[in-house]
Formats: structure tokens, C-alpha cells, sequence
């Protein structure tokens, strides 16, 4: 098995370069990205095994680049680090250090080791998102949508391959959903399964559940997807 390759997403020249210098120094293959436009674009053109998230960049990227970051955390391994320019010093994020060594060197080899090494590298196939509102029922079953347990919502964002809906319902990650657009009349419910959420009060960003489309949609569900979210 090839050694593990992980993109790197850090923003600030000295952040980068100190991050750059601890990756080279343990022997890790890396790439890095100055925001997640660029990491979209190379995921979609190359595979990883892993996610470097500076934590700064994240937090001041824009709402349609947070989309993406989205994405990417749920579906690569991750770990978020932070550079300290007053302590010239690499810390790792809070959801991280409760389970991570003291030595950041050691807490990023473990990473890349053990689960980076166990995740086979994979591209981040992506089609372009579209905001829009568009009104759906949404279930957590296929039979609950002609029911009183059918969510009356809409949709934040919406691409061929997944949207992202608005809910304060707690929906949990790899959970299946069924959505039921009244513009498709007649046609079935899209499934689909739960890829991340943002929580009510969780944040300063509206709550709700990211999803991807099952396989399988019929022509005319692909047909109208194509119209409401052109690549």
C-alpha cells in the first residue's frame, strides 16, 4: 500500500510554512491549498487519504466555502491544527486533544497512521452547488411522508448530487431521508442519506442536514435536477 497523501488547507503564509516544516520533518506526503475553492478543485482531480484543516482559515472562510469544508470534513479524515505566532507553536483543536498525545509531531503521525492509513484515497466527486429555496417534505421514512411525521422545509443549496436542507430536527450522520419535492408530481421520493448537519444553536449558521442522493434517480428526477442546479 502506498504511503498516505493528505491535502492541507492553511491560509497564512507562516501558519503554512510552520506546518510544512513538521510534515516534512516526520516524512508525510503531502499537498497544500490556500482555501477550500482550491481543495475542491483538487479533490476532484486527485485522491487523498486525509484532511489538514488549519483552524483559522476555516473559521474565516466565506458561508459558500464553509459549504465545502462541510463536505470535505465528513467525508476524509480530519484533523484541525492551529499555529500560535506568539508561542511559535502548533496546538491541535479542542475536538481533538481530549484523545490526542501531548507531542503534536506524535498526535500528526498517529493521525496519518492510523487513520489516514486505513482510509483508501478517494476524490471528492462534486457537482456545483446552486442556492435556492425550493419547498420538500422530508421523512425519515418513505411511508411518513403522506403522514403527520412528513417535515414541511426547504432547501438551502441543491446540486445533481445532493442538497443541503433546512431542519432543527436532529437527524445523525448515515441516517436515510426521503424528500419529496411538490414540483415533482408524480414521481417518487428522492432518498437519500445523511452526510453531516449543523445543529439549532449549534453555530452562526442556519441548522439542517447535508444529504447526497441515492443512485438510481429516474430520468425525469435527473432532468429536473439538471434544470434546478446546473453544473
Amino acid at each position: 500500500m502506498e504511503d498516505p497523501r493528505i491535502l492541507m488547507v492553511v491560509r497564512e503564509p507562516e501558519a503554512r510554512s510552520a506546518y510544512e516544516r513538521i510534515l516534512d520533518r516526520i516524512g508525510v506526503s503531502y499537498h497544500t491549498a490556500g482555501d477550500f475553492n482550491e481543495v475542491l478543485r483538487m479533490t476532484v482531480a486527485s485522491a487523498y487519504n486525509g484532511l489538514l484543516v488549519d483552524i483559522l482559515t476555516l473559521v474565516r472562510c466565506s458561508k459558500e466555502e464553509k459549504n465545502i469544508a462541510y463536505d470535505c470534513i465528513n467525508f476524509y479524515p480530519t484533523l484541525r491544527i492551529k499555529w500560535d505566532s506568539r508561542q511559535q507553536s502548533i496546538t491541535l483543536g479542542p475536538q481533538e486533544e481530549s484523545s490526542a498525545t501531548a507531542d503534536t509531531a506524535a498526535a500528526l503521525t498517529r493521525f496519518v497512521q492510523d487513520r489516514c492509513g486505513t482510509f483508501s484515497a478517494r476524490c471528492l466527486r462534486r457537482f456545483a452547488r446552486k442556492d435556492t429555496y425550493l419547498s420538500l417534505l422530508l421523512s425519515s421514512s418513505s411511508s411518513g411522508l403522506s403522514g403527520a411525521a412528513a417535515l414541511k422545509t426547504f432547501t438551502v443549496n441543491i446540486s445533481q448530487g445532493g442538497a443541503f436542507v433546512h431542519t432543527t430536527h436532529p437527524f445523525g450522520k448515515a441516517d436515510r431521508v426521503w424528500l419529496s419535492f411538490p414540483e415533482l408530481v408524480g414521481e417518487a421520493p428522492l432518498e437519500a442519506g445523511v452526510c453531516w448537519s449543523i445543529p439549532w444553536g449549534g453555530c452562526r449558521s442556519i441548522p439542517g442536514i447535508g444529504v447526497m442522493f441515492d443512485q438510481g434517480l429516474s430520468p425525469r428526477q435527473v432532468e429536473w435536477l439538471k434544470q434546478v442546479a446546473p453544473n
